[in-house]
C-alpha cells in the first residue's frame, strides 16, 4: 500500500456475502441423525412390502407412499434416502451412486447409532429430571 494511504474495510464486510449463505442454505443436506430413523424404516417398509406382495408407490429411494411433488426436481421420483438429494433421471441417481460422498454416507449409516439432540442436553445435565418414582406424601404429627 502506499504510504499514506489507510486500508479501509470492514465496514461493508458484514453485508458482504448475505446471498451466498442464503443459498447454501438451500442446499444444505439433511444431518446423519435425522437420515438415520428414514434409513431404517425404509428397510422395514421394504420387507413388510415384500412379505405382503404389495408395490412400493412412492418414488424411487424414498420410503414415502406419497404423490409425487412438483416442487422438487422430475417431481421427486429420483430420491436417494442416505444423502437427501433429488435427481432428475434415473440415470443421474444410478451415476450417484458410483460417487465418493454417497459410498461415505453409506459407510457413516452402516456404523454406530449417531448422537442426536436428545443425547447431547442428556451429556449436558439439560435433560429431562430423572427424580425416580413419586412417593406417598408424608404426614407430620403435631
Amino acid at each position: 500500500m502506499p504510504v499514506g494511504k489507510r486500508r479501509t474495510g470492514s465496514g461493508n464486510s458484514r453485508r458482504k456475502g448475505t446471498f451466498k449463505t442464503k443459498q447454501r442454505k438451500a442446499f444444505n443436506s439433511r444431518h446423519i441423525d435425522q437420515v438415520w430413523e428414514d434409513v431404517r424404516k425404509e428397510q422395514e417398509e421394504i420387507l413388510s412390502a415384500s412379505a405382503d406382495g404389495k408395490e412400493r408407490l412412492g418414488p424411487v429411494g424414498t420410503t414415502s407412499r406419497a404423490v409425487l411433488d412438483e416442487d422438487t426436481p422430475a417431481g421427486g421420483a429420483f430420491y436417494c434416502t442416505p444423502c437427501s438429494r433429488y435427481f432428475l433421471s434415473e440415470h443421474a441417481l444410478s451415476e450417484h451412486w458410483r460417487t465418493k460422498p454417497h459410498k461415505r454416507r453409506l459407510k457413516e449409516l452402516e456404523g454406530a447409532r449417531p448422537h442426536n439432540q436428545k443425547d447431547a442436553e442428556w451429556a449436558g445435565c439439560m435433560g429431562a429430571p430423572d427424580n425416580g418414582r413419586k412417593s406417598k406424601p408424608v404426614e407430620m404429627e403435631s
